[in-house]
């Protein structure tokens, strides 16, 4: 359908610019580029028809990176179908014909240029400039010759509208002032306070390190205590036991690492594994055993567990399928994770595995899911909706059944950087590369408050059961940039 004459085409509230290639949304720009974009154009060239996996191949991926290839393509997609705001299992432009490709099925309508001299400035008249005339209707009539048109315009209603955007200006402002109040208390005078508070520490700005929380008084740069650093490349996935006396994490650089163990208080830190791309430590509800994820360069994919007194390390599942994110149930007799395993690797489900290996596998979602935490009771599951950005988290009970969203105000930055409590849930709301902020989503109020600043940028965020305490990785500007573009990845 789009050729290079073809210049913009619109489906849904969506624009396509070809010539730019820029996707907007209601006008609004988004930030859509590389191989999903290119996977949009290839879908808009043809509506309707499908567009296989090996013709996306060939046209968008070089001849040396086939073997990457499909989870590469997978990836693309669900970028696309979350800048789409779609779904594949509800699809409104993006369906997937399993193991064949894609098709576009939205309804897709060419923009006409618009004429050039409505996009110029009207073209100047002939004559000097002179004043309106005024009629004796006490009409104002606006001539322009380079428009060639007259609208009259009455006097009394160009006061009227005066007044309206006089009436509107100050709204805004008087709305603005009281949106910065919390902006100006939490940010302005905790940033100014944590730098000296950070001087007096001997912090410096580009040792990774992991912090504590003391949420009641998180407003207070006091409240926040820096508990390790290693003096290594990054320090992430922060984990407090059950038990309240161990800190695991993972530490190491931003594209390998290892899980380690420490006290809560960081001391007697302990490297417990020595493989390589290790991460996201979760204990057992027993603070026991630490499961944990590799991502298999070299290998499979794998979900393991470690034993912090021995050092004893056992496989949970371990094949050819992207396994991620572990996390353990209440009573300590199943492991949730993330698998493609399903939908022919289309995209991530929570699945669940018996400890003691007296069961097979179980899919647990249907609809997509990723970093899950069972509920204090065991009856319900709540996990992001996905691995990228700004996920929403979801819910389903236990025995299964239906999935929903658990709030829309409840949107966390990454998948990693929010936690369950008995209260509700915690998460951070922005992702800027120097800051995060801290809220908290009440199970029985359904509502969303502010709690403080922190001092650095997090990907990750954990929290103690009762929600006293938070516990995040400090991360430089350009650390939290890498680790944030791998994990999305």
């Amino acid at each position: 359908m789009t050729t290079a004459d073809q210049r913009r085409v619109r489906f849904g509230p969506f624009a396509l610019d070809l010539r730019t290639r820029e996707l907007s949304r209601h006008g609004i720009r988004l930030k859509l580029g590389g191989q999903p974009l290119q996977i949009l154009m290839a879908l808009l060239e043809d509506p309707g028809q499908l567009v296989t996996r090996e013709e996306l191949r060939k046209r968008i991926w070089a001849d040396d990176t086939f073997v990457d290839f499909s989870h590469g393509l997978n990836a693309a997609v669900n970028k696309l179908r979350e800048a789409l705001c779609d779904t594949p299992e509800q699809p409104r432009y993006i369906e997937t014909l399993p193991r064949r490709g894609y098709r576009f099925i939205g309804e897709v309508e060419e923009i006409s240029e618009v004429p050039p001299v409505a996009l110029a400035r009207p073209v100047a008249p002939t004559h000097p400039p002179s004043t309106p005339t005024v009629a004796s209707s006490h009409n104002v009539s606006f001539v322009d010759e380079g428009w060639q048109s007259s609208v009259p315009v009455s006097r009394q209603t160009l006061v009227r509208l005066w007044a309206l955007v006089a009436v509107l200006v100050l709204s805004i402002f008087a709305m603005a002032r009281v949106s910065f109040d919390w902006y100006h208390a939490n940010s302005g005078e905790f940033a100014e306070r944590a730098m000296k508070l950070a001087a007096e520490r001997g912090s410096t700005a580009h040792a990774p390190a992991i912090w504590r929380v003391d949420v009641a008084h998180a407003t207070e740069p006091e409240a926040h205590a820096r508990v390790i650093t290693l003096g290594q490349e990054a320090i992430g996935g922060p984990q407090p036991s059950p038990d309240g006396k161990k800190l695991a994490f993972q530490s190491g650089t931003t594209e390998s690492g290892d899980i380690w163990v420490s006290n809560v208080d960081g001391s007697s830190a302990t490297r417990l594994t020595n493989m390589g791309h290790c991460g996201v430590p979760r204990w057992s509800p027993d603070s026991r055993w630490i499961a944990f994820d590799t991502d298999g360069r070299g290998g499979h994919s794998g979900i393991l567990v470690v034993e912090p007194e021995s050092g004893a390390i056992r496989e949970m599942v371990k094949d050819g399928w992207n396994n991620s994110v572990p996390s353990w149930s209440r009573d300590g007799k199943w492991i949730y994770f993330a698998s493609n395993r399903a939908m022919d690797g289309e995209e991530n489900q929570v699945w669940k595995i018996s400890v003691d290996g007296s069961q097979q596998l179980a899919q647990v979602t249907r609809y997509g899911g990723f970093s899950a935490y069972e509920s204090v009771d065991g009856h319900t599951l709540y996990y992001a909706k996905h691995r990228y950005e700004n996920p929403e988290i979801w819910q389903v009970p236990g025995v299964g059944g239906e999935e929903k969203r658990v709030s829309s105000l409840v949107r966390p930055s990454t998948w990693a950087n929010w936690s369950l409590t008995e209260q509700g849930i915690l998460f951070l709301s922005e992702y800027t590369g120097k800051s995060s902020t801290l809220e908290s989503f009440d199970f029985v109020t359904q509502g969303v408050r502010p709690l403080g600043t922190l001092q650095n940028a997090s990907f990750w965020l954990s929290s103690s059961l009762d929600g006293k305490s938070v516990w995040y990785s400090e991360l430089t500007e350009e650390q939290a940039h890498q680790v944030f573009k791998a994990g999305m990845d």
